[in-house]
């Protein structure tokens, strides 16, 4: 599986305006356009297809530290692309924003749709790099990335693909073992079939209230036990999820759709009606699915079989720091 290289650009302090360094990145935009018309059109193309450009926005992190943050956005990238293929598009924004007395190095991400699409992570970058690469948070809000935005009612394939996806992008990219993957997913199903209980009512008009009720582990869980499913049933005929999200996101994918047009665009890269049907099952189901251990068993094994991102990736990172200022 292909990982794209990736160009981080780093922002300083955000709040401040340099006049004199304005004029002076004009006159280096009018220099970079010659040069790029000195460059056959073939060629840029397909070193923009093969490049994400990282624009990481950042007040007030000390420079030791924001080296800290870049090496783990790095490795974060590397890890969801491993298995899922390469980002969907050339540019992304990353904000990080200091939260120096947070419990744990990322208490909140969410990711803003746009042109380009946005992650804004909360960060203590005092932590270790090391409780940055075992925090799931910047793998779950990679994932969003692959499908498009769906609607409340929706909502639940969402965020139980992202939910799913961070279990297995961590596994793939040997960043848990096998036993860690299946304790993960095994308590995160109990989770959301505890909250089940407490938040009756059919799983479409939940995920269309998640907010207000706080029913986030039913969601968000019953969408991973659907992928799960879907995952196996795909395993079954020599395909796997991965591989068909990849496809999609490549070729189809949108900012905003529904989640029935979603699963149909689904089938139909991966020539079944396994995603309709399954989805149909679903949308107005009151209970919570069952997963056991010998389905996730399965899973561990395929994803842990596919290699991890040491055995993957060469030893020199593909990503180049750019230097760069950013303005709000």
């Amino acid at each position: 599986m292909k990982v794209k290289g990736m160009v981080f650009a780093i922002g300083g302090q955000l709040k401040s305006v340099n006049f004199s360094g304005l004029i002076s990145r004009l006159l280096l935009g009018f220099a970079m356009v010659f040069i790029l018309l000195l460059v056959p059109l073939d060629a840029y193309s397909k070193a923009e297809r093969d490049t994400t450009e990282v624009l990481i926005q950042q007040s007030h992190i000390e420079k030791a530290q924001l080296q800290k943050m870049k090496h783990w956005l790095e490795n974060g990238v590397k890890v969801v692309e491993l298995t899922l293929g390469p980002m969907p598009a050339d540019r992304l924004n990353v904000e990080l924003v200091k939260k120096s007395f947070a419990s744990e190095p990322v208490p909140f991400a969410q990711v803003i749709r746009g042109d380009p699409n946005k992650v804004k992570l909360q960060v203590n970058p005092t932590w270790p790099l090391q409780n940055f690469v075992d925090d799931w948070t910047l793998y779950h809000e990679l994932s969003h990335l692959y499908l498009p935005y769906l609607n409340y009612s929706a909502f639940w394939l969402n965020e139980g693909f992202a939910t799913y996806m961070q279990n297995v992008s961590m596994l793939n990219g040997g960043v848990i073992d096998k036993k860690t993957f299946m304790n993960k997913v095994l308590s995160g199903l109990e989770r959301g079939r505890k909250n089940t209980l407490s938040k009756p009512g059919k799983l479409s008009d939940i995920s269309a209230d998640m907010w207000r009720q706080h029913a986030y582990m039913r969601v968000y869980w019953t969408g991973a036990a659907f992928f799960v499913e879907v995952d196996l049933l795909l395993m079954q005929q020599g395909g796997s999820l991965a591989a068909v999200v990849e496809k999609y996101s490549q070729c189809c994918l949108a900012q905003e759709s529904t989640g029935e047009a979603l699963m149909q665009q689904l089938d139909a890269i991966a020539n079944t009606r396994l995603f309709y049907q399954t989805y149909r099952r679903y949308i107005d189901r009151q209970d919570f699915p069952v997963i056991k251990a010998e389905q996730l068993q399965r899973l561990a094994r395929y994803y842990s079989s596919q290699g991890n991102l040491l055995r993957h990736l060469p030893e020199r990172s593909q990503a180049h720091l750019k230097d760069g200022s950013l303005q709000n």
